[in-house]
């Protein structure tokens, strides 16, 4: 019961970061403050738990902002609820170079990402400096191609590798 209580009164040192959005227990996250990180990529995420699927893997050693959800009208959810205006705030930095879309694959996270790569591209000089990328998506391992949908099957044809 002690650890619980202990753990609950930790609960009131966690902050969101100032620059990404991440949890945190300073201002500033440790990823954001990690200079070895790539400092010109930024890989834009729905949610903490993304970037924590993604950090799990090990392989991206950019930065990160988080939105804070996704565009989704049925759940009052419009881009003034999240984090967008901060997002193009950052992209004005001249040290970033790219911006990874790492949104989930469904129509919100497709609209959302639609939507801020709209809004990119009407700034000039941000749209001039900055490549716009997706995350590859297709046949998860394991998957059955029969069962996949057409979009990711699309996607997979699209984005295929030479082996």
């Amino acid at each position: 019961m002690e650890r619980f209580i202990t753990l609950i009164r930790e609960l009131k040192n966690i902050f969101f970061c100032s620059i990404c959005g991440n949890f945190s227990d300073r201002n500033i996250c440790s990823i954001c403050r990690d200079k070895n990180r790539n400092q010109a990529v930024i890989a834009l995420v729905a949610e903490p738990q993304d970037l924590m699927a993604i950090e799990k893997i090990g392989e991206y050693r950019g930065l990160y902002h988080i939105l804070g959800g996704l565009i989704n009208p049925v759940q009052n959810l419009g881009p003034e609820q999240l984090r967008i205006k901060e997002l193009i705030q950052r992209l004005k930095s001249p040290s970033v170079r790219e911006l990874v879309f790492a949104l989930n694959s469904t129509i919100e996270g497709e609209s959302t990402a639609l939507y801020v790569a709209s809004l990119i591209k009407k700034d000039p000089k941000i749209s001039q400096r900055i490549k716009l990328t997706k995350i590859a998506r297709g046949i998860p391992l394991g998957g059955e191609i029969e069962y996949a949908d057409e979009i990711t099957l699309s996607d997979a044809l699209k984005n295929r590798k030479i082996i």
